[in-house]
C-alpha cells in the first residue's frame, strides 16, 4: 500500500514528460560503456535548458540538468517561473546496436521542484532512454509511456508492472528490461523521434 501511494504521488507530479519509470536499473556492470565524448555541457535546441555530464565513480556519470523555465500552472493559462537545477546518477550502456541511458536522482530525498525531469523520478525510479551521440550533437529519447501502456494492455508485451491512477511503473528485473530493450530498442514507436531531446555541445 505504501508503494502504491508513492507511485500515485510520482505520477501526479509528471507534466510534459511521457517517460516510463522502472523500479530496477536497466544495466548491470557488464553492459556499461564509457563514452568520453558524452562529457561536457549540452544545450537543448530552441531552449535555454542544459545537460552537463561529469565523470563519477566507476562507470557512472553525474548529470546536472538545468531547466530554464517551468510551467507552474497549465490551466486556464500557463504560468511560467524559473526552473530548478537538479542532479542525476547516469549510467550508459550498450544493448545490441543501441546506446541507452539510465537515470536516477542523485539525491536521497526527492523534493518536488520546478524541474519536470526530476519530478518524474519521485519514487525514486529509473528512466530509460535511447541515445545517439555524435561529436557535437546528442539526441535523447525516453521510452514512450503511452505506447508501452497500450502494448501491455492489448497483450503484445508482457512486462511485470504496477498501475496507479491509469499510469504505469515497471517492476521487471534488470534481465527482463534488457530483453525488452533488445527487442524494441530500435522501434520508432517505443522511442518516437518526435519526442527527442535534441542537444548541441556548449563546451
Amino acid at each position: 500500500m505504501r508503494l502504491l501511494k508513492l507511485v500515485i504521488l510520482v505520477l501526479a507530479t509528471m507534466t510534459w514528460l511521457s517517460c516510463v519509470v522502472s523500479l530496477l536499473p536497466l544495466f548491470d556492470d557488464g553492459y556499461l560503456v564509457s563514452e568520453p565524448s558524452l562529457l561536457g555541457t549540452w544545450k537543448v535546441v530552441d531552449s535555454a535548458d542544459t545537460w552537463t555530464f561529469e565523470k563519477a565513480e566507476g562507470m557512472e556519470y553525474l548529470l546536472t540538468q538545468r531547466q530554464a523555465e517551468y510551467d507552474l500552472e497549465k490551466y486556464p493559462e500557463p504560468k511560467k517561473v524559473p526552473g530548478d537545477t537538479v542532479r542525476f546518477r547516469a549510467r550508459l550502456g550498450r544493448l545490441g546496436a543501441g546506446l541507452f541511458l539510465d537515470l536516477i536522482p542523485a539525491e536521497k530525498d526527492n523534493p518536488v521542484v520546478h524541474n519536470d525531469l526530476y519530478n518524474a523520478h519521485m519514487i525514486p525510479g529509473h528512466t530509460l532512454a535511447r541515445v545517439w551521440l555524435d561529436k557535437d550533437s546528442l539526441r535523447i529519447i525516453f521510452l514512450d509511456e503511452d505506447w508501452l501502456t497500450v502494448a501491455i494492455k492489448d497483450g503484445r508485451i508482457a512486462l511485470p508492472h504496477v498501475e496507479a491512477e491509469g499510469w504505469l511503473v515497471l517492476t521487471a528485473p534488470t534481465s527482463g528490461l534488457q530483453t525488452f530493450i533488445l527487442k524494441y530498442g530500435e522501434d520508432k514507436k517505443a522511442f518516437p523521434l518526435q519526442s527527442a531531446e535534441e542537444l548541441l555541445r556548449v563546451k
